[in-house]
């Protein structure tokens, strides 16, 4: 990649990341348990139950996703690492996206 698509790859992680760190910043009441002592029905409960679960699934979700592109941060500030010795055909970079999670950016 050219030094200026890694930095256009750079920014869009970094974006990303704060994005993730405000989103876990967020106090958020869904995650937190019901107190045995609030009086709410047996399916409310059950309901409550299951939104903390799937509220604390996103957020397990969302430190991975940030810890992975962490990693992919490392790895561009390192540079390359590799070098191809036989390269059959020629890579078009133009159209290339490096992450999924970027093309909508």
């Amino acid at each position: 990649m050219t030094p200026e698509q890694l930095a256009w790859v750079r920014l869009k992680v970094e974006k990303r990341i704060a994005e993730i760190d405000v989103f876990l910043a967020e106090d958020d009441p869904e995650s937190k348990p019901v107190a045995p002592d609030v009086a709410i029905g047996r399916l409310s409960r059950l309901e409550s139950m299951q939104s903390q679960q799937m509220s604390l699934a996103q957020q397990r979700r969302q430190r991975e996703e940030k810890e992975r592109l962490e990693n992919a941060l490392d790895r561009i500030k390192k540079g390359p690492t590799e070098t191809v010795l036989i390269a059959y055909h020629p890579y078009p970079t133009n159209g290339l996206k490096p992450c999924p999670m970027l093309w909508s950016a």
